[in-house]
């Protein structure tokens, strides 16, 4: 089972998230071939609210909407109507892996299920622009932990801050 860098820095900023909040989350493993596919990366749970995430890297400017599975956007979208204090997301990391700061692109953002939903429907594009998660989307602010890099995730704790 490989773990892509985004998925690292996800758990990164889960633990460093729960070394100071309550919170609970666990990484779903990926799919094993036919025998079993995963709803979405990360369950996380706090005192507030639940959240499915379904995490994503790209090095390129726009997000391929074949990068995300039917079954992982219904999974995501059944996750949040079973609760009221259920959350659905898709994380999508930005990331070109330019060695050269003035060429370097790493920004992570949040989107509502819902809103990936619509924006993947209204459009007769194959892809999501980075330039519509600046716009649409929750930006994530980088951060560097004691082990590693991830993002400053606190706005879970907090449900009504995020859109």
């Amino acid at each position: 089972m490989t773990t892509n860098i985004t998925e690292t820095e996800m758990k990164n900023s889960l633990k460093h998230l729960m070394e100071r909040s309550k919170i609970y989350f666990m990484k779903y493993p990926d799919s094993v071939r036919e025998f079993y596919r995963s709803p979405y990366d990360f369950l996380v749970l706090t005192e507030k609210c639940n959240y499915a995430i379904e995490v994503k890297k790209i090095k390129t400017k726009s997000f391929p909407f074949k990068n995300i599975t039917e079954h992982q956007i219904e999974s995501l979208l059944t996750f949040s109507k079973l609760l009221k204090r259920n959350r659905s997301f898709v994380l999508i990391n930005y990331r070109n892996g330019k060695k050269k700061a003035s060429e370097k692109i790493n920004r992570a953002y949040l989107i509502d299920i819902v809103d990936f939903i619509n924006a993947k429907e209204s459009t007769e594009k194959k892809s999501l622009p980075m330039e519509w998660c600046e716009n649409n989307a929750v930006p994530l602010k980088r951060m560097k932990f004691e082990k590693g890099y991830g993002w400053d995730l606190s706005l879970l704790l907090e449900p009504d801050i995020i859109p």
